[in-house]
Order: C-alpha cells, then sequence, then structure tokens
C-alpha cells in the first residue's frame, strides 16, 4: 500500500523555491492543489493590491546616515516575503542609493555622470524666437560641478516648433545657479511639470516614465550670455522606474490623489507577503495534521508509577 504521507523531499529547496515564486515549492513535492492554491490566492493578492497603488505599493527607502527606521519603508519587511517579485526593489535602491551619492560626492569637477540622448517634449522661451511648445531631441553630458559639488549639463537641442519651425539650441546650465533641473535616473515617480517659465506654478503632474528637464539656452559661441530656458521631460526607461523608491514628493502627491486606495495597497501586498511566509513554512514542516498513527500523549497520572500495595493484617 502507498504511504499517504507528504513526501517533503528536500525541505531546504522546497523553501528556497517556495520564497521565489508562492507554490513552487509544493509543486518540487508534488503536492499540486496547494501549489495552484498558494499561487493563484497570494499572487492574486500582491497584484491586486499592485493595481489599487498603481505599482507604486511596493519599494524600499531607508535614508539617512544612520538609517533610522522612521524613515525606512518598514512595510517592505512584510512585502519582502512575496519572493522573486519583490527582488527588484532590492536593486532599485541600490542602484538609487548610488546615484544620490554620486550626485554629492566630492568628485572632481568635471567628472561624467551620465550621457543624455535622448527624445524631448516641453517649451521653450527665447528673445528672438519668442516662446511656444516644441518637441525634438537633446544630446549632451550631465558632469560634476565645479567644486566637486552638484551638476552642470552641456549639450544641445535639435527639434521644431508645434508650427514647423527647425530649432537649433545649445544648451548650458548648472544646478549651483538654479540654472539647471534634471530628475534623477532611478525612482519610481518624478515631477515633470514646467514650473520656470513665464513665472508659472501650476499643479505638479508626476510620472515614472519622464524625467523633468530645464536648462538655459546660451549663445553657441560665448555659452555664457542667456538667451531663454527650455523646459520639459526625456524618457526613463522601465528598468529605472519599476518598483525603484519614490521621493517623499512623490509619496505625498500618491497619498492625496489615491488616499484610500493607496492605504489598502500597502494593506493588501502586505497580507501577500505573509500569507507567502506561511506558505514557506508548510513547504519545510510539511502539513500541520496528522494520519491517525501517532500515539496520544501520556496524562500526568498515567506517567506516575502504580502505588505500591498496602500490606494488611
Amino acid at each position: 500500500m502507498t504511504d499517504p504521507r507528504v513526501q517533503l523531499k528536500n525541505p531546504i529547496i522546497a523553501g528556497i523555491l517556495a520564497y521565489l515564486v508562492p507554490g513552487l515549492g509544493h509543486v518540487y513535492q508534488g503536492r499540486y492543489v496547494k501549489a495552484a492554491i498558494y499561487f493563484v490566492c497570494v499572487l492574486g493578492i500582491f497584484s491586486w493590491g499592485c493595481s489599487l497603488g498603481e505599482a507604486k505599493a511596493v519599494h524600499l527607502r531607508w535614508d539617512g546616515p544612520q538609517r533610522q527606521t522612521r524613515t525606512r519603508t518598514a512595510g517592505f519587511i512584510a512585502q519582502a516575503g512575496i519572493g522573486i517579485v519583490a527582488i527588484p526593489a532590492y536593486l532599485q535602491f541600490d542602484r538609487y542609493e548610488d546615484e544620490i551619492t554620486r550626485q554629492h560626492s566630492d568628485q572632481q569637477g568635471g567628472a561624467l555622470q551620465e550621457t543624455i540622448d535622448a527624445d524631448f517634449k516641453g517649451v521653450f522661451t527665447h528673445q528672438q524666437l519668442g516662446h511656444g511648445d516644441v518637441h525634438g531631441r537633446i544630446t549632451g553630458q550631465l558632469v560634476v560641478g565645479q567644486y566637486g559639488f552638484g551638476t552642470e549639463f552641456n549639450g544641445k537641442f535639435s527639434g521644431k516648433t508645434v508650427a514647423g519651425q527647425e530649432l537649433n539650441l545649445t544648451l548650458n546650465g548648472s544646478s549651483q545657479a538654479t540654472s539647471l533641473a534634471i530628475g534623477p535616473r532611478v525612482t519610481g515617480l518624478d515631477d515633470v511639470t514646467p514650473k520656470q517659465l513665464n513665472g508659472e506654478r501650476p499643479v505638479p503632474v508626476y510620472s515614472g516614465s519622464q524625467r523633468k528637464f530645464y536648462a538655459q539656452i546660451v549663445d553657441a559661441e560665448s555659452r555664457i550670455e542667456h538667451l531663454g530656458s527650455l523646459e520639459g521631460s526625456i524618457p526613463r526607461a522601465a528598468t529605472d522606474h519599476f518598483l525603484a523608491p519614490l521621493s517623499d514628493e512623490a509619496m505625498s502627491h500618491l497619498h492625496g490623489r489615491l488616499g484610500k486606495y493607496y492605504e489598502l495597497a500597502l494593506v493588501y501586498t502586505w497580507i501577500a507577503g505573509l500569507l507567502n511566509v506561511l506558505a514557506i513554512w508548510d513547504a519545510i514542516q510539511g502539513p500541520a495534521y496528522g494520519y491517525g498513527d501517532e500515539k496520544p500523549e501520556e496524562s500526568e497520572a498515567e506517567k506516575k508509577p502504580d502505588a505500591a500495595p498496602v500490606a494488611t493484617v
């Protein structure tokens, strides 16, 4: 007769597989019904939470030299239980922190930070050419500013206005002089609303797929005389914003716009991660029920030795 007991095989391998993909450890053990239940339920709850939070509910932030818990996404501890789906958040956090460190490090002036060659869409103002909407391409380099602080950009814009006018502009800007503002390469959301043109202060628009860009238009020969400004956005690769950290401003924006739905997104993703922890435990330890052949535990009375017989006269 076949032994009805569950064959756990190698529990360590089963636990690792169960962590990486909910239910995969149970497939390894031949427990297909449980595998399907865990896979559908755990990933279903997690996916629903992600959709409520517009895929921005799962990310890792741990800022400050002291790594203070009050500035860390503590809920990610629960979300991390979902396995391989949450692993990109670790990588994005490292990339985000490296970028911030590089921007504030005391590197030699002129050191290359990033080469930019991207499509652009936005608005421009020019002393002779006027102002209006433009689209085209920006090329140039983002480098460490003088004295190793801040960033500077030198490049060109080639494109057209909405009326079809050809434009070839020389760009220059420094974050120290507030003549340059470019969104970080790695982040979950970025403010891409033009704020500095014409003194307007519209409501910010946040996007994960776009980086804000603002630079001064300068004379092509002197590169000093300011002729106007160019402001808009350039694309950000999906790999640079998927599960990437959110800035404090972006977090406030999401909480304000989504309200209770963002809170629900967090709760659902937390629950999914914690449920998968139970699935991992089940893969390692097996079912919590018995098979009917266990020996019952002895009571205290049964554990005591029989009393000696009393002698009678």
